[in-house]
């Protein structure tokens, strides 16, 4: 790495990952916190902090997945967040049931169910769209009192190809993860830095600072929290044009906890001032950039004006404009709360929720390009507001 700035990003994201892994709730998350008031208390920002209490959920140490028949085969499985736990090795057979909304139906897997000889259901198995096994949150309604595993992929067009083959598969599984004693909630901040503009206008910027349990999430979510940490100590040398309000969510990963309590805990005067929410979240590697936008004419312009600052900066870009916003991600909850929204992502869906999703020059060279980018979509105009949307 030859330039500074992108060396700078990358340093401050290895920094971040030492603290380890920023499950809501942990010591890492904790230890992440300190280590960021302290850079923004040294950029002479004031840092508030938002208490969020959830549920406590714990992964657990033993979940696995052993096709016995018509093939042995062990897949490799992560448990989903929320899932229940098995007590111990169930036997039982598999077959499918179909789609699977995921975030909502921002993204689509396949699901299987598992019973055992009399019928009864004793786990469920989850494929991914794409890539290998990754977790995520199970959406509201799932059946919390057993084991939900999720499979790649690949082992999930195998899984439904043996059954509409017709013939029976059998599987051996064990789940360990479940909630923890109702006694044992997990908490972890929301960090809130405000930065009075030098005009007129109010925009809040965000990012996630938590991760999954399985990994130190350099890019989900640890390029968003340096991006927006290197806009605060820049802003805090040189106001930006509008007031800004900064805020580092915590428990996105746990179905938006920390974004939703802020919201949720805001007067509808605090919402209505909002011009508009940015969001960063997973700067990943490569030039394939999604933005997700509500109103639907705010994302064109925001599109537009990203088109305009990669031909100012050379860049050439892969760029997707995608409407409505996803549910999976911290501006869904202003979205739904009927603020103007834009969610900004490099997509990197290989490493999502991987344990081997590390720093890497990649993630900081977008750190660095995003950084830039969202200095300008500040300036935006204000979108006009359409409302809370609707059950459509």
């Amino acid at each position: 790495m030859t330039d500074p700035l992108v060396d700078a990003a990358h340093r401050d994201l290895v920094d971040l990952t030492a603290n380890g892994i920023r499950f809501h709730g942990s010591p890492g998350i904790e230890a992440a916190s300190v280590w960021l008031e302290d850079r923004l208390t040294a950029a002479g920002l004031a840092v508030t902090r938002q208490t969020v209490t959830l549920p406590g959920w714990e992964p657990g140490e033993s979940n696995t997945l052993r096709v016995t028949a018509p093939i042995e085969r062990v897949l490799p499985v992560w448990p989903m967040l929320w899932s229940g736990s098995s007590d111990g090795p169930v036997t039982g057979t598999l077959r499918p049931l179909g789609p699977q909304g995921i975030w909502g139906d921002s993204i689509t897997w396949q699901r299987f169910v598992v019973t055992d000889d009399s019928g009864t259901v004793v786990a469920y198995v989850h494929a991914r769209d794409v890539g290998p096994a990754a977790p995520q949150p199970l959406p509201h309604g799932s059946d919390l009192s057993v084991p939900h595993l999720v499979v790649g992929r690949i082992d999930g067009l195998q899984l439904r190809e043996w059954c509409i083959d017709g013939g029976t598969v059998t599987v051996e599984l064990t789940g360990s993860a479940g909630p923890t004693d109702e006694a044992a909630a997990a908490r972890s901040d929301n960090l809130v830095v405000d930065i009075p503009g030098t005009g007129t206008g109010h925009v809040l910027v965000c990012a996630h600072y938590d991760s999954f349990f399985n990994t130190v999430g350099a890019y989900d979510n640890g390029s968003g929290t340096i991006a927006l940490l290197h806009l605060a100590e820049g802003w805090a040398r040189t106001a930006p044009t509008p007031s800004v309000r900064l805020v580092w969510f915590t428990a996105e990963e746990w179905h938006l906890g920390g974004s939703r309590h802020h919201v949720d805990t805001a007067t509808p005067e605090e919402l209505a001032a909002i011009d508009f929410v940015v969001n960063i979240d997973g700067l990943g590697r490569g030039s394939y950039l999604e933005t997700f936008a509500s109103p639907e004419v705010f994302g064109v312009v925001a599109h537009d004006a990203i088109t305009a600052h990669a031909a100012a900066t050379g860049r050439t870009l892969q760029t997707e404009n995608r409407f409505p916003p996803t549910t999976g991600t911290d501006d869904a909850s202003f979205y739904r709360a009927g603020v103007p929204s834009l969610f900004l992502t490099f997509n990197d869906l290989h490493r999502l929720h991987q344990p081997e999703d590390l720093p890497n020059e990649g993630i900081a060279t977008n750190i660095v390009w995003t950084t830039a980018l969202v200095r300008e979509l500040v300036t935006l105009a204000a979108p006009a507001r359409v409302g809370a949307p609707g059950i459509l």
